[in-house]
């Protein structure tokens, strides 16, 4: 095995391997190459065994929220970074967007979209939407029906406010007055890209 096949085979364990040389590594593991499948055995083991052997340390009970807040704070400018949608050729019936893939836009201050599908035949999307803390999008009204399920925060649609497992419709034809938000969400979107935005209500 050569210096450079060794090193992509612990770099490929450790989760590091990435870009043209991922493809080609995966390429030769598909190939049939016993010596690099051996290879691979032995350094699972011994991440395995060094994952298992740190000494267990009580985490400061502050780093959790910081975690957490880094993780909601990058997520999206990282996916802005690398826009990539994993979809099944046409025909197969299936299409798959993995959490990391796809690409989040700016349609407002402070309210994001990532684009999830587009139905072409019935003129619908489904979508993505982050809102920040005390942002709101314009009065509208619906050309079809639109559909909410709040995955984080709160929103608030005119009279309602929505938690985390809320779901909502608006049928064609109703008008949303307020959709607004004081801490932040994050929805599933199902709506028509037409709908008629309002100067006033």
């Amino acid at each position: 095995m050569t210096n450079n096949l060794c090193n992509q085979v612990s770099l490929y364990v450790l989760g590091v391997l990435d870009g043209d040389e991922l493809v080609s590594f995966k390429r030769h593991l598909e190939q049939g190459c016993v010596t690099c499948e051996r290879e691979l055995n032995g350094f699972r083991f011994v991440a395995d065994q060094l994952a298992c052997s740190a000494p267990i340390a009580q985490p400061h009970p502050s780093l959790r929220s910081k975690l957490l807040k880094q993780i909601h704070d990058e997520t999206p400018d990282r996916a802005s970074q690398s826009p990539k949608t994993l979809i099944i050729e046409s025909g197969t019936g299936f299409t798959f967007v993995s959490a990391a893939d796809g690409q989040w836009k700016k349609i407002l201050p402070g309210i994001q979209m990532k684009t999830l599908f587009v139905d072409k035949k019935q003129g619908r999307i489904t979508a993505l939407a982050r809102m920040a803390p005390n942002t709101s999008y314009p009065a509208h009204r619906h050309l079809a029906p639109e559909e909410f399920y709040v995955l984080e925060g709160t929103c608030q649609f005119d009279e309602q406010l929505l938690h985390p497992g809320d779901y909502h419709r608006a049928e064609a034809g109703s008008t949303h007055n307020q959709t607004a938000t004081k801490d932040g969400c994050l929805m599933l979107m199902i709506f028509s890209p037409n709908n008629e935005m309002l100067d006033h209500v």
